[in-house]
């Protein structure tokens, strides 16, 4: 595909926006815009401005050179297969969705209509078109599917300032999950030290501010040292007496909290284990085989 290609956007929340304003700013044409919620196609068109023309999902589909279907996970497949059903797209278009979970695979009734698919997702968090329009420049998005379609949204992703790496389609939830961790359950971590926090008598507000400088220097040792050069504290100190002293203190207030600090401890200690000799691990599996 020679040229920016004009694009199509099904799904207009907050990635689908921020990727509408994002490419016209990078000069590519926003051809058709379609989402189920009126209010949601209407707020997109607006910021990405030009000539977007707000349709059905059908005549979107059929509308763009490249049609990015940036619907939440769950309907990706229910509507591909619909809008191919609909005999709606264009053979030899690109139809890609954003999923970080999800292969091209899930767009095989595009593919089965003559149509080239792609997956393409933005390493980043978005917890509004704002902060998506500020985090996806810079961002890695990670593709894979058919080569045409792949190259195409390469060039797409580059011109936003993306870093592109391939991935093999199977591999696709394990990246994923490797995203949640990092991302969703850092949250659900801090929102559990809030809470060991508060059953020892401290403010929310009080823990969140002295835990920040700890967190942030922590992240920055990790992106620094690796996480086995980051790693510090009891664990790593081969203190068992205080981590025993933090389980019985946890149990008492909460045992699910308990549970989850027994685990990371054992986790943690796997980890110290590597951090004392690099290839204790590689050895201990090499063992077990």
């Amino acid at each position: 595909m020679s040229g920016k290609a004009d694009i199509s956007i099904v799904g207009c929340g907050k990635v689908g926006t921020a990727l509408g304003m994002l490419l016209a700013r990078a000069g590519y044409r926003i051809a058709a815009l379609a989402d189920r919620d009126d209010s949601a196609v209407r707020a997109a068109a607006e910021r990405i401005g030009g000539a977007a023309h707000v349709c059905p999902p059908d005549e979107a589909a059929a509308s763009g050179q490249i049609v990015l279907l940036t619907v939440p996970d769950d309907a990706i497949a229910p509507v591909c297969a619909q809008l191919a059903g609909e005999r709606a797209f264009r053979a030899g278009a690109i139809v890609a969705h954003c999923s970080g979970a999800l292969g091209s695979d899930a767009l095989a009734p595009a593919q089965a209509q003559g149509c080239l698919v792609a997956s393409c997702h933005p390493l980043q968090t978005f917890p509004t078109v704002d902060a998506a329009v500020a985090k996806l420049p810079g961002a890695y998005f990670f593709l894979e599917g058919d080569e045409p379609a792949v190259e195409a949204l390469r060039a797409a992703a580059t011109d936003l300032g993306g870093t592109c790496v391939r991935i093999a389609p199977q591999a696709k939830a394990l990246y994923h999950a490797a995203a949640v961790v990092a991302c969703n359950y850092l949250v659900t971590l801090m929102d559990a030290a809030v809470a060991l926090a508060r059953h020892a008598g401290i403010a929310e507000r009080d823990a969140l501010a002295a835990l920040e400088p700890l967190v942030r220097a922590t992240v920055d040792n990790v992106f620094s040292l690796g996480p086995a050069g980051a790693l510090t504290g009891p664990v790593a100190r081969g203190d068992a007496q205080t981590v025993r002293r933090h389980s019985q203190a946890i149990a008492q207030a909460d045992e699910t909290l308990r549970a989850m600090y027994d685990m990371l401890a054992d986790r943690t200690a796997a980890l110290a284990r590597r951090k004392i000799s690099p290839d204790n691990e590689t050895r201990t599996s090499q063992r077990k085989r």
